[in-house]
């Protein structure tokens, strides 16, 4: 799967990041571990944080798209509260008519909006706060490391390896990334089935 900002070729979905370029970086380089006959687009180049802003930016998405298309929103925990998905879907004119919970972490709404189907898959990063926690537990269980589930730390570990963290997750297995990043990856392979 590849991740580009604008594409002249076909786009399977439009990708909407809720909390900023960290979150980017990551969904692509797992993406990339990923079917590479499936590309999906980044269109928005100003990221606003939050479940409601990347609901906003669907629906303006579904506005310009043909009749049925794809996205897939990426945020973090600390944005996202229990049966606020299907509210907000709501609030934006989205008719829910299909809610699956694909595991704890993701999630495929099928909404129709005016003569349009959406399907908006949503990948929750974090345990409890944010990515930041996925990229800890990734570095504990190879590295056997552990780190406060902060930017800082995470960036000084890098820097101390080397290395980016686009590069580390481009050095991991799909399984480990199944197991660290469950959101990410069951969107991923949701939409790849699709």
């Amino acid at each position: 799967m590849k991740l580009v900002e604008a594409s002249r070729t076909e786009v399977h979905a439009y990708v909407i990041f809720g909390d900023g370029q960290m979150d980017e970086r990551i969904f692509s380089a797992i993406a990339s571990k990923f079917d590479h006959e499936i590309t999906v687009s980044n269109p928005l180049s100003a990221h606003k944080t939050g479940l409601s802003a990347a609901f906003k930016a669907v629906t303006e998405l579904a506005e310009r798209v043909r009749p049925s298309f794809n996205y897939l929103i990426i945020i973090d925990q600390e944005h996202v509260r229990g049966e606020e998905l299907k509210r907000l879907a709501g609030e934006y004119g989205f008719e829910l008519q299909n809610f699956t919970k694909i595991n704890d972490f993701a999630y495929k709404l099928r909404a129709r909006r005016g003569g349009k189907i959406a399907n908006i898959y949503i990948a929750v990063n974090g345990f409890e706060r944010g990515i930041e926690e996925n990229i800890v537990k990734l570095i504990e269980k190879l590295y056997g490391e552990k780190l406060e589930a902060s930017k800082r730390d995470i960036r000084r570990w890098l820097r101390s390896k080397n290395k980016s963290d686009r590069e580390l997750i481009e050095s991991f297995s799909r399984e480990l990334l199944e197991e660290t990043f469950p959101g990410i990856v069951a969107v991923i392979k949701s939409l790849v089935k699709s």
